[in-house]
């Protein structure tokens, strides 16, 4: 009965999480309607051809909108989130069944485990998205800041050097341009969209050419030369960054090979001999040692990686 019941609680707060979801999308329902029909005009006027993105973001202040933004999946934001509800959900229906197959009084307490384990996974693939394409960003930037250079030079203003990128740049740093250049040809400061770009860029050296150019239209200054200094800084550093990633190279394969050698070997004596561990397995005491050297294990591995991973 108790375990019915937890059950039933179970269902009950998912039942209300979805309900409040559809709620709070009705909430924005108006605006996204209003900036679709104003997206329409504009693109009667000037056709985009090729453009992917979408430059008519509503802005979301919220964790997942900011890490949407990060990933460049700002314009799934709908989708994403009930992708996060499905992981969570299906987490907790997995590994609440595969509780009540071990005991009906702990399938309460593994559903709710389930439903952190599912949400948790999907924040950590989209953190791996943001790591994909902040690399990106910053390995773009060297040529990106070349043309800048170019267009600063031949006395072209800031708004034709942004309208030059957007159209020549590469994917992802292209789509930020764009967004950009659609913000300033609304009226919003030059400070106030380089400041949304850094936002969305979260590279150091973006971030370096950001103030570089606020203390030059602060102070004055030759922008240009400025930014050129900023893009061989850039390249001199991924030239540091390879050259110590070809030093580390054997000590992290020594690592990834030492940290690998138990569970082969473990797996190879189960394969060969299953009698031999079998019965080391089934001693309650000794699955409790089997989970602690694996933590220790991990531990181990995540060190050793540490220690021969440098950040330039």
């Amino acid at each position: 009965m108790t375990t019915f019941i937890g059950m039933l609680v179970l269902f009950v707060v998912l039942a209300a999480g979805l309900l409040f979801y559809a709620y709070s999308r009705r909430e924005h329902e108006a605006e996204r309607y209003r900036l679709s029909k104003h997206q329409q005009r504009l693109l009667e006027k000037e056709p985009l051809a090729g453009v992917d993105e979408n430059v008519f973001l509503q802005q979301q202040s919220d964790y997942l909108g900011k890490l949407l933004a990060l990933a460049g999946l700002e314009a799934q934001y709908q989708e994403m989130r009930t992708q996060w509800i499905v992981w969570g959900v299906g987490g907790a229906v997995l590994l609440g069944a595969a509780a009540f197959l071990i005991g009906p009084e702990v399938a309460v307490l593994g559903a709710v485990f389930g439903a952190a384990v599912g949400a948790a996974a999907f924040i950590n693939y989209l953190k791996l998205k943001v790591g994909q394409r902040q690399k990106k960003l910053t390995e773009q930037l060297p040529p990106v800041l070349e043309t800048m250079v170019s267009s600063l030079k031949s006395g072209s203003p800031i708004l034709e050097v942004f309208k030059t990128l957007s159209e020549t740049a590469p994917e992802p740093i292209r789509g930020e341009f764009r967004r950009s250049l659609v913000s300033l040809q609304l009226g919003k400061s030059f400070r106030d969209v380089l400041t949304e770009m850094c936002g969305r860029i979260r590279t150091p050296d973006f971030r370096l050419l950001t103030q570089a150019i606020f203390i030059s239209q602060d102070v004055g200054g030759n922008l240009a030369e400025v930014v050129a200094t900023i893009a061989d800084a850039i390249r001199e550093r991924f030239k540091l960054r390879d050259y110590l990633n070809s030093l580390t190279a054997q000590g992290k394969m020594t690592a990834v090979f030492i940290g690998s050698l138990p569970f082969v070997i473990t797996g190879l004596i189960y394969a060969l001999s299953p009698a031999y561990l079998t019965g080391f397995f089934n001693n309650f005491w000794a699955r409790i040692v089997i989970v602690a050297m694996v933590f220790w294990e991990l531990i181990g591995f995540w060190i050793l990686m540490k220690l021969t991973t440098f950040e330039v």
